[in-house]
């Protein structure tokens, strides 16, 4: 497609519209007219690039979605979102192709990604002037020589040596606190994502699908380090094993007694300092140190608790569903990660980390060694 110019995906809102008719025109040509259900696959997939939902053109989150799978299949055996992507790949290749000069705007998929890419007609102006014509190919009349100096000739072994340090960074880099951390998740341990289950009516226990969504970081997460998360409804850990659970587990809405001294309280919460507690403003942290409410910034925050040791849990909760969805993408992220998490399961210390959703507030991070550990842990985004 030599006549037409990739539009970036920060200006494909301007497109929008556009867009969207050829999306149409695509799908009414020969090239899609007798197969539905590649037709409906690029319409998946050019709507989630318009919304900017481009996290969910992943291979598992396309099969759950469009394709009705289980959040726990196996993507490995089960290549239906491979095999529907070739087929609608090679049909743009033939639609671009048979296309003709007057379509101001079609798309392609790349080989290995769900990603389509948009292109608009280019618009070529050449502006020469009569000074450019009369003097283009004349030669000059003069050539001059000047020997190259100390620094020009030194210039390509500067360049080099920049380019291993460059290099080098880049791999001090791929030992991202981000990659440590999740590294000693998922390596070498069992790891289970716990989801509350529901009962219907028949008495069959069924998860939410607000569940599956906010847990769908997590599994891709799981792809990336070529690992998987099993499902449980269990939220207790076993031995060798980690669990994550995300949002109030049935301990955590357990009512706590603020009567009670601390040291009654943190001994019934296995050494925890903070949890959260349903209260009559709502959802809030609750210090058992001091049996008050911990204070946050606007009142919404998350709490990550991470408990290591033989039996190992990550705990992801939070005064309101936002909270906790926006802890999910910081803790899933590799730009947003916080650094001072890397070892959070590399001792026998229960972690702790308070995230207000406050933008102008830090993460605090507790640890239950002694003396007590407080410690900002930088801004998230």
């Amino acid at each position: 497609m030599h006549s037409y110019t990739e539009i970036l995906l920060s200006e494909l809102p301007h497109y929008a519209t556009n867009v969207r008719e050829a999306l149409q025109t695509v799908c009414e040509s020969p090239a899609f007219k007798t197969s539905p259900k590649s037709c409906e696959f690029l319409r998946h997939i050019v709507q989630r690039a318009l919304s900017g939902d481009t996290d969910e053109l992943k291979e598992r989150l396309i099969g759950m979605n469009l394709l009705g799978r289980e959040a726990t299949y196996d993507t490995g055996s089960d290549a239906g979102v491979r095999v529907r992507a070739n087929d609608v790949r090679k049909r743009l290749t033939a639609y671009n192709t048979a296309q003709t000069e007057s379509s101001r705007f079609t798309f392609d998929l790349p080989s290995g990604s769900y990603l389509p890419r948009f292109f608009k007609k280019a618009t070529l102006s050449l502006d020469v002037s009569a000074e450019d014509v009369s003097t283009r190919g004349r030669p000059e009349q003069y050539e001059v020589q000047v020997p190259l100096t100390l620094q020009q000739l030194a210039a390509p072994t500067v360049i080099a040596l920049f380019l291993c340090i460059v290099c080098l960074r880049w791999q001090v880099a791929r030992e991202h606190p981000f990659t440590t951390f999740w590294q000693s998740v998922f390596e070498g341990h069992s790891v289970r994502l716990y989801l509350p289950p529901e009962e219907n009516s028949n008495g069959r226990q069924l998860v939410a699908m607000d569940e599956i969504q906010a847990s769908a970081p997590l599994l891709n997460l799981a792809g990336q380090f070529q690992s998987k998360l099993n499902l449980t409804g269990e939220p207790a850990a076993r031995d060798g094993e980690t669990v994550i659970s995300i949002g109030p587990t049935a301990e955590s809405k357990a009512d706590i007694n603020t009567s009670q001294s601390p040291m009654d309280d943190e001994t019934q919460a296995g050494g925890r300092r903070l949890t959260i507690i349903d209260t009559a403003d709502g959802r809030r942290i609750f210090d058992r140190t001091t049996s008050k409410i911990y204070p946050v910034s606007g009142d919404s925050a998350a709490l990550l608790t991470i408990s290591n040791g033989p039996i190992r849990s990550i705990r992801i909760d939070g005064t309101d569903e936002g909270s906790i969805d926006s802890l999910v993408k910081v803790l899933c992220e590799r730009d947003t990660f916080p650094e001072a998490l890397a070892d959070g399961l590399t001792d026998t210390a229960t972690t702790q980390v308070v995230f207000p959703m406050d933008p102008h507030s830090r993460p605090v991070l507790f640890r239950d060694e002694p003396p007590s550990i407080q410690t900002n842990i930088g801004k998230t985004r």
